[in-house]
């Protein structure tokens, strides 16, 4: 199947990849068709599918086409991969449409965070009630004195409420 690509390619850059490079060269080359089928040939899951997919198309900086896979139906990976693809390209703008979607509060607070959003990341941090995260945020923002009243407003109504 490798020789078949890279024939059909015209590079020589298949033969001898893993099935996940494979899979990923597939997709930065545009050729979605082929990846689909080495996915099928291989049996690989639909977790190690869209792991490769995101960060493939993330590579590519499709952001449209990335958006458009996030929607096609409930990634099972969950969306931190989607907003770590689009961190690790320095695109906050794309990594904004996928951390509202994580469940998990802490996960938020600290996506915010990695872009430099204190006030969502404080606001993630507190529906988490977890007072130690909030100081690790503090901690990640202790040049903003803004950001940092924030994050001691929030702990202090914490500890009143008695959650630690």
């Amino acid at each position: 199947m490798q020789h078949e690509l890279e024939v059909s390619t015209k590079q020589a850059i298949f033969v001898d990849s893993s099935i996940s490079d494979t899979i990923r060269t597939c997709i930065v080359l545009g050729n979605h068709r082929a990846a689909v089928k080495v996915k099928t040939e291989f049996k690989v899951t639909e977790k190690r599918w869209y792991w490769l997919k995101v960060f493939a198309l993330a590579t590519i900086r499709d952001w449209d086409a990335l958006e458009k896979f996030s929607k096609e139906k409930r990634p099972p990976i969950g969306y931190r991969p989607f907003v770590e693809a689009c961190v690790d390209a320095d695109e906050r703008g794309e990594a904004l449409k996928y951390i509202p979607k994580l469940a998990d509060p802490r996960e938020r607070a600290e996506a915010y965070a990695r872009i430099g959003m204190a006030k969502e990341a404080a606001d993630a941090a507190s529906q988490a009630k977890d007072g130690e995260l909030l100081g690790r945020l503090k901690l990640t923002f202790a040049q903003n004195a803004a950001a940092s009243s924030i994050f001691d407003t929030l702990r202090d109504r914490l500890s009143f409420q008695g959650v630690s």
